[in-house]
């Protein structure tokens, strides 16, 4: 008899308990559950035997689902553009799929800015650093990467940018690109560049210079292959500095001249091509610090 008057005074309070309601902002729950849709983390499950990972990885699966559906409901045109910045770390190579699913490659300390969204009239990016773009043609949205002094407009292609502070490097591997520098308003490009150009912009003298090389080069510093043909050893160097980011001196104008026909596809390290080219062109190999020296 007690417990059942017991029972009845328990859901007789339960009944009168009323929970308040915490305030809740659905726009920001969903704006931040977007951002990590379009920004996943990363864990490493090596070495974590314990089934509890195994769980917790549904769960974040079953999140991220939730976060899609949020996501899609809650967007609307009016709203502005989120941007990210990722920049990419020492001695290592960062591939970033933008909104439109076009592909850059960032190499070590390069930083991208990009919105988490483009928008209906134009695909814009800002590049400082050396980075490799394949982007996604879209003729109704022209894609633009700003640098420090000069913007490059496409449409569909594929080209390599080094955004230095006193020069920005662009090279066109497929398609055409055109250089407009900051000043230019106009429809007009400064320069258009055809597969195979190389554009010099350099900041002080507000001057581009267009050069020939051999666009397999260029992607070397992802691909890790070079092929030189009847390059002079100033040209050989000149590309192993860009592709490993690192200054290299030559001693005197015999060694500068010097030509060479080599194939590096293995994945060389920079020692050893500089060891395998040492054969031939007898200099000697110096370092100090950080830069390198061939005397």
């Amino acid at each position: 008899m007690k417990a059942e008057q017991y029972n009845k005074e328990i859901e007789s309070l339960v009944r009168r308990i009323r929970f308040k309601s915490l305030p809740f902002d659905e726009k920001q729950m969903a704006d931040r559950l977007a951002d990590r849709v379009k920004r996943p983390v990363v864990i490493s499950y090596a070495g974590k035997e314990n089934p509890v990972w195994k769980y917790l990885s549904i769960a974040a699966s079953i999140a991220l689902l939730l976060t899609i559906g949020i996501f899609l409901i809650d967007k609307k045109p009016e709203q502005k553009l989120v941007y990210y910045e990722t920049t990419a770390v020492p001695d290592a190579k960062t591939k970033i799929t933008l909104p439109d699913s076009s592909v850059v490659w960032l190499n070590a300390n390069a930083s991208l800015r990009y919105p988490r969204e483009f928008n209906r009239q134009i695909r814009e990016v800002e590049i400082k650093g050396e980075a490799f773009f394949e982007v996604r043609k879209d003729e109704k949205r022209p894609f633009i990467v700003q640098t420090d002094g000069i913007g490059i407009h496409v449409l569909g292609t594929t080209f390599n940018v080094d955004a230095e502070p006193e020069k920005t490097e662009v090279t066109l591997i497929t398609g055409k690109v055109g250089l407009y520098k900051n000043e230019n308003r106009s429809q007009t490009a400064d320069r258009i560049l055809s597969p195979g150009e190389r554009a010099i912009f350099y900041k002080s003298e507000n001057t581009l210079r267009v050069s020939t090389v051999r666009p397999e080069n260029t992607t070397s510093w992802i691909t890790g292959k070079f092929i030189f043909r009847d390059s002079s050893l100033e040209e050989i160097m000149q590309e192993l500095q860009r592709a490993f980011h690192v200054k290299i001196h030559i001693g005197n104008d015999n060694l500068r001249g010097q030509t060479f026909n080599a194939d590096f596809t293995g994945k060389e390290t920079l020692d050893e091509i500089l060891s395998i080219l040492q054969i031939s062109a007898r200099y000697k190999i110096e370092k100090e610090r950080g830069e390198i020296f061939l005397k």
